[in-house]
């Protein structure tokens, strides 16, 4: 139930990329030639990645009690946002449904950049109306964030 909602907002690719990024760690990361050249180093997959092999070399190194602060420190300090970029869309769907507002629909309105390093840009629709707006390196993310700007205009 909710425990589980939780504990998958927290383990998300996107929220150990925030994660990884509010400690710089993109910055330590030896890439290759190629994977360097096409953006590696500010793609969500491969920081959450070295994010996750931190913890666990921390937990190799100095046991699960060095590996306890780290996790409360780095990752549990805003449960809050990250629970709710990672239930955005289905936070908004019940917001909707329980007001009885009408229908939504998000679309992809924009795909740029190579298909190795692909940009999508997404929109959230309220009956036909956009109401938010978003962009991401999958066109999950783009939805997400579309969810997640909506959210932020309604609860303003």
């Amino acid at each position: 139930g909710e425990m589980t909602k939780l504990r998958a907002s927290l383990v998300c690719e996107p929220a150990l990329a925030i994660d990884a990024r509010e400690i710089d760690l993109q910055d330590f990361i030896f890439l290759g030639k190629g994977e360097e050249n096409t953006g590696g180093r500010n793609r969500d997959s491969i920081v959450s990645d070295a994010f996750e092999a931190l913890i666990g070399a921390i937990y190799l190194d100095g046991g699960m009690d060095e590996a306890t602060k780290f996790i409360c420190s780095f990752v549990l300090n805003d449960i809050e946002h990250k629970q709710k970029f990672y239930d955005s869309k289905t936070t908004l769907q019940e917001m909707v449904d329980a007001t009885n507002l009408g229908s939504l629909h998000y679309e992809i309105v924009k795909e740029s950049g190579p298909d190795h390093n692909k940009v999508f840009d997404a929109v959230v629709k309220l009956n036909d109306e956009v109401i938010g707006s978003g962009t991401g390196q999958t066109k999950k993310h783009a939805e997400q964030n579309a969810a997640v700007d909506a959210l932020n205009k309604i609860n303003k």
